[in-house]
């Protein structure tokens, strides 16, 4: 069988698809990925066959990074725009993938891959690993950075985000529609949640309680654990007590100089040490004793077996891998999906109430670090949900599911 898998946005967005690739693969599916250019890195060395979709999210997000980051409304017009590009492009490279394809699984924001699928016929289904996005009466949408509302608000301004992507995106996608002779839509919002597997476990996240009767849950899609840590980490972690991990992941900084100032000062203030990823904030200076910067990708799966904590943009990928190793964690959400993920953190008492990086300062950093640390009944707390985490397989689920799916 022939399966396709498609994803755009950043790296948190695709990685998950190295996982399910490894797995359709072992059970003798042939697999390809379509994602954006920045991605290749991720399946170099797997075997599984790449095509690049779309622009650079990398070069996107640092041209951007001013007005995207801290600024949760602000961000909606560019976001908007620059999607709507994006949306060309995929719809005039993706047809002769899905064409060849026997079943495709869309994810991150491949708006386009339900009418290509439609138009020729092909199974689909949507991951995702962020159950708020669907609607519901127990979150806002997740682009506000308000996620502890009462029932009737959130309601009003899911009510409110339908209509702002009717308006966004359906004029665009039905232009689409009609070049490929299938109808018109008449809502955005059925469109994107229909056919839908959640790859984000039901412990950390579940879903909401007017979630589709066809929506399947899987756990998280950890990709197989990598082979060793860079040696500059092993002899850090091996020259004291266990450091806090701190990376903002795929984000944008407009004045990281600025960030990693600050971030050493809450390092300094907290009495901690640090290992901190570079990431795409470029958040590169030169390390001592107390913190270690490392620029590149780091196997969290490793790396955060071995820390006391982590702080970090609340990417879904990295809240999981964190969830898994049992670790507490101090969010800092940049946009998106990142405020609901801090306050699931909240919520669940594993980590200290986020802060929003237009907020964040050295002293309000060195203060949640010192609480999560310190805290018996958060750590014990995080090492308790780590258990049903760790137990779980969702690549492997989410693959039987697709291929028994697909084949009726």
């Amino acid at each position: 069988m022939k399966i396709l898998l498609v994803s755009y946005g950043s790296t948190g967005d695709v990685r998950p698809f190295l996982a399910l690739g490894k797995v359709l693969q072992e059970q003798g599916q042939a697999v390809r990925v379509c994602a954006p250019p920045d991605s290749a890195w991720l399946f170099r060395e797997t075997g599984l066959p790449f095509a690049p979709l779309g622009s650079s999210v990398r070069e996107l997000m640092d041209a951007r990074a001013g007005q995207l980051v801290g600024r949760p409304l602000a961000a909606l017009a560019p976001m908007t725009r620059e999607l709507q590009r994006e949306l060309a492009a995929q719809f005039q490279q993706l047809p002769e993938h899905v064409a060849q394809a026997d079943l495709v699984v869309g994810a991150g924001l491949a708006l386009s891959v339900p009418s290509l699928a439609e138009v020729y016929a092909k199974p689909y289904r949507y991951a995702f690993g962020i159950p708020a996005l669907l609607p519901s009466r127990s979150h806002a949408p997740i682009m506000l950075p308000w996620q502890n509302l009462p029932a009737p608000c959130n309601a009003f301004l899911w009510r409110l985000a339908a209509t702002m992507l009717d308006i966004s995106y359906r004029p665009l996608l039905n232009r689409y529609r009609r070049r490929l002779g299938i109808p018109p839509l008449v809502q955005v919002m059925p469109y994107l949640t229909r056919n839908l597997i959640v790859a984000a476990d039901r412990e950390l996240a579940p879903l909401p309680p007017e979630a589709p009767p066809d929506c399947r849950q899987t756990g998280y899609w950890h990709a197989a654990p990598a082979d060793v840590l860079p040696p500059v980490v092993e002899a850090f972690l091996d020259a004291g007590p266990p450091p806090v991990y701190i990376g903002f992941g795929s984000m944008g900084d407009a004045t990281p100089w600025k960030t990693i100032a600050l971030l050493r000062r809450a390092v300094e203030m907290a009495g901690v040490r640090a290992i901190v990823q570079g990431g795409w904030a470029r958040l590169d200076f030169k390390s001592d004793a107390n913190c270690l910067c490392v620029n590149g990708d780091l196997p969290h799966d490793r790396l955060f077996a071995r820390v006391a904590g982590a702080v970090h943009h609340g990417g879904a990928g990295t809240v999981m891998a964190a969830a898994r190793a049992g670790i507490p964690q101090v969010i800092v959400p940049h946009i998106l999906d990142q405020y609901y993920w801090g306050q699931r953190i909240r919520q669940l008492q594993i980590g200290s109430p986020p802060i929003p990086k237009n907020r964040l300062s050295a002293e309000r950093l060195a203060r949640a670090l010192r609480q999560v640390l310190a805290s018996p009944r958060i750590r014990a707390n995080a090492r308790a949900l780590a258990v049903p985490l760790q137990g779980r397989d969702g690549a492997r689920e989410a693959a039987e599911w697709i291929t028994a799916c697909a084949r009726g």
